[in-house]
């Protein structure tokens, strides 16, 4: 029947997994999917791992700023230039202040779903589409 003692084992092992499976109750899965996907949710959504994404979408978007400046596609004495620099330091300063609020509230994972739920998501999140917009406005002037 079995050709190898690995075959055999794995049977074994199959065989345990079903019996298991079959005593869980069907509530308890559910209840554990759910589970499962708030903790997933929750990873997206959490204020430390949405600043990392935020440090990383300013430091891209001062880079091209910068070789926007370098190559002669705009000037310093521009408007354009003046604005968009101007947003640039309206944003670093609520990073800054967003920053703050994170350390504040990751002192554990029950303290991450409070500032979640207070919404500090939502603001780093706003201050992301703040750097986008302000991103395509680069390009649009770049072209």
């Amino acid at each position: 029947m079995f050709s190898t003692l690995q075959e055999y084992h794995q049977a074994i092992i199959s065989a345990a997994w079903m019996i298991i499976l079959s005593l869980i109750p069907q509530d308890l899965v559910r209840a554990g999917a759910v589970l499962l996907g708030f903790l997933i949710c929750l990873h997206t959504i959490r204020p430390r791992n949405l600043m990392k994404r935020l440090q990383l979408r300013l430091s891209s978007l001062e880079e091209k700023l910068q070789d926007a400046v370098d190559n002669g596609i705009m000037r310093q004495s521009d408007t354009s230039f003046s604005c968009q620099h101007y947003a640039l330091f309206r944003i670093q300063y609520m990073i800054f202040e967003l920053h703050e609020m994170t350390l504040m509230m990751s002192g554990g994972i029950f303290q991450e779903i409070k500032a979640v739920w207070k919404g500090l998501s939502l603001e780093i999140n706003k201050c992301i589409w703040d750097v986008d917009a302000l991103e395509r406005d680069l390009e649009v002037y770049s072209s």
